[in-house]
């Protein structure tokens, strides 16, 4: 078995229920985490119950135990965010993992704790892959409009529920501002930092920003902190007006609240100017700290959600509380940009609103979020939707990147199942469904 297709038995919950570590402690997953594709653990943003404890921190993946010395991990400070060591095989000494700062990570061996439909898929899993100029899909390709966008909204909805999982599985550690916080960080990090503006979000939160601003800290202060204590200032000098790196520096110098300095990987090669992480932290913290004295939570109800809008209206007036974001005191800019205020309003303020419906039973505002997920309009192509629509007739691609639900579900099918080769699977989960 390839270590990619453990990912896929941790991504997918193929798990059983009643899980122990190997030292013996019952386990509960809650959130199964990001996948990381950069530098660290394989999945990080992960959350789990430990012996009635719960913890967030990141996931590393190996088939044996022994491959954690063999890849050094045990001398890596970006390992030691690992609450969780998931193996196959526990073929170590000890009953623990040791990280590089000396704790000690708890080991879940997977071999004998499988659900039973993935250890049937294992018993007859075969060891071919789609060839990589393979076009044709079984499930995508050479089938009209109507089913091709019946079987995308599936997954596309299957998508937002994953993701208001996620979100309520955070709130069990924080609380609606928090898991905002956290999200507009992250969505703001673009594809290469999304993780690390996560970990800023997490290590520096809404609630240290709010109670620092309440013992007089400005919004230049409050950027100086992020900026300063997150590493960006120093490693982006060559990016900022003198005028502007010395006014953030001398900021996070005098200001008497937070000293520590964060280990954060940040990725800044080749790198495009607007999707720098320091430009769009200076940019976003103005909002943030606009919002420290109400709360995020009670600024987006009162400003976009009463009376339940429309899905048009909904997103014109979330649009709206960030067009006049310029921060003309820091750089000359106009503002976030209308990418990165889609991406905040699909993956992260829709889900959180519908959650936060849930816990409401609001079922209006419900439907009107769902509504305004089904309907908005298409993102930018990334990378997996171009690559999913290479499985797709070419005279239906542009209609499946006219809204963001279809391109939702060709990522839901990628990382489900696509990455791993698992067509099989696809098919009889799709007709299961169907």
């Amino acid at each position: 078995m390839e270590e990619k297709f453990l990912y896929h038995i941790w991504d997918a919950g193929h798990l059983s229920s009643d899980l122990r570590t190997v030292s013996g402690k019952p386990l509960r997953i809650q959130y199964q985490g990001q996948f990381n594709t950069f530098r660290g653990p394989d999945f990080v943003n992960t959350i789990i119950n430990l012996d009635g404890e719960d913890l967030r921190g990141a996931v590393e993946i190996h088939l044996n135990t022994q491959d954690w010395l063999k890849h050094c991990h045990q001398e890596d400070q970006f390992y030691n965010q690992v609450v969780l060591h998931v193996v196959l095989n526990h073929n170590g000494v000890g009953k623990h993992t040791v990280k590089e700062n000396g704790e000690l990570s708890e080991i879940l061996e997977l071999k004998d704790q499988l659900s039973e439909d993935i250890q049937k898929l294992i018993g007859d899993i075969r060891q071919t892959h789609v060839q990589s100029g393979d076009a044709y899909c079984e499930l995508l390709s050479a089938i009209d409009n109507d089913r091709l966008f019946a079987i995308l909204s599936l997954y596309g909805r299957q998508r937002f529920m994953g993701k208001v999982r996620r979100f309520n599985a955070a709130l069990s550690l924080s609380d609606f501002d928090q898991i905002l916080y956290e999200g507009m960080m992250e969505a703001a990090g673009y594809d290469k930092n999304k993780f690390n503006m996560l970990q800023l979000a997490q290590s520096i939160t809404f609630a240290n920003l709010k109670e620092w601003m309440n013992g007089s800290l400005d919004s230049l202060g409050m950027t100086g902190i992020l900026s300063g204590a997150s590493g960006l200032i120093a490693k982006s000098k060559n990016r900022l007006s003198e005028a502007l790196y010395q006014s953030l520096l001398q900021a996070y110098e005098l200001q008497p609240f937070y000293a520590r300095k964060l280990s954060i990987d940040w990725q800044l090669f080749r790198i495009r100017p607007g999707n720098h992480p320091l430009l769009r932290l200076i940019l976003l913290s103005e909002f943030l700290y606009s919002c420290l004295k109400e709360g995020l939570l009670s600024r987006f109800l009162s400003d976009v959600e009463y009376a339940f809008p429309k899905p048009e209206l909904r997103y014109k007036r979330f649009k709206l509380l960030f067009s006049n974001i310029t921060n003309d005191s820091l750089l000359h800019s106009k503002g976030l940009g209308r990418t990165v205020i889609n991406n905040i309003y699909l993956n992260i303020y829709l889900p959180i609103m519908y959650l936060y419906a849930q816990k409401l039973s609001d079922t209006a505002m419900t439907q009107s979020v769902m509504e305004s997920w089904d309907t908005f309009a298409a993102l930018e192509e990334n990378y997996i939707t171009r690559f999913m629509c290479r499985h797709i007739n070419p005279s239906q691609i542009s209609a499946v990147n006219k809204r963001a639900l279809y391109q939702q579900g060709l990522i839901d099918l990628f990382y489900r199942t696509c990455r791993y080769h698992l067509c099989e699977q696809c098919k009889e989960q799709s007709l299961n469904n169907a």
